[in-house]
């Protein structure tokens, strides 16, 4: 059901983590020249993040293409979420969306609030755009995502992502660290590619993934 999303998928995808006994803190960077102008690539990062905030399962036409396909049947469904409303405030582009969180399978939180908020800002030419997340609960601690783009030249952008993620007692508890890589490793890095794919060419290819 194209409701039920990998949760974390789009807001806490990382590649490498250091944790203790209640908590685990988790980041990725990432770095790409997006072969578009400036003003394309903050557009499409805008937009990426007002569906984020706002109607998740529009992403699956282009930002979340090819996420759903890979990873085994166990990891790829060890958290999920199924959206169930949403509020969003379009003034201080500040959100809420309401959901179901189920791992592997079993709903454990029900009618949860994930909030969110927008902002940017240009220092030095390069805009610092950022997506903090709030959620009540043992799952996630704190959440931010972050783009910073910078102009090379009329036709090229420079791309520098960050995802900052301190999850909650249970999740560090509950989920493997191989159960999170499965889940989450690959698909930030695929979601970023898709953005600029989409950012270039209007639209993102699918590719098949081969075992």
């Amino acid at each position: 059901m194209r409701k039920i999303l990998f949760f974390l998928a789009t807001i806490c995808m990382l590649s490498a983590w250091a944790g203790d006994s209640e908590r685990q803190i988790r980041k990725v960077h990432l770095d790409r020249v997006f072969d578009c102008s400036y003003e394309r690539t903050n557009a499409v990062i805008d937009t990426f993040v007002y569906q984020m905030q706002t109607d998740m399962n529009a992403l699956f036409e282009w930002a979340f293409i090819g996420t759903e396909n890979q990873g085994d049947s166990k990891g790829k469904d060890a958290v999920s979420i199924v959206y169930t409303g949403n509020y969003y405030d379009p003034i201080e582009r500040r959100a809420v969306l309401y959901a179901t969180i189920s791992v592997l399978g079993v709903p454990w939180f029900k009618n949860r609030e994930i909030g969110s908020i927008y902002t940017d800002s240009i220092v030095g030419g390069t805009r610092y755009a950022r997506l903090d997340i709030t959620y009540s609960g043992s799952l996630l601690q704190t959440a931010d995502g972050q783009f910073h783009t910078t102009p090379i030249d009329t036709a090229h952008t420079q791309v520098h992502f960050e995802l900052n993620v301190v999850l909650g007692r249970f999740f560090s508890a509950f989920v493997t660290n191989k159960t999170w890589n499965e889940v989450a490793a690959w698909r930030i890095e695929l979601i970023i590619d898709n953005i600029k794919q989409y950012a270039e060419t209007g639209k993102v290819e699918r590719v098949e993934i081969k075992d």
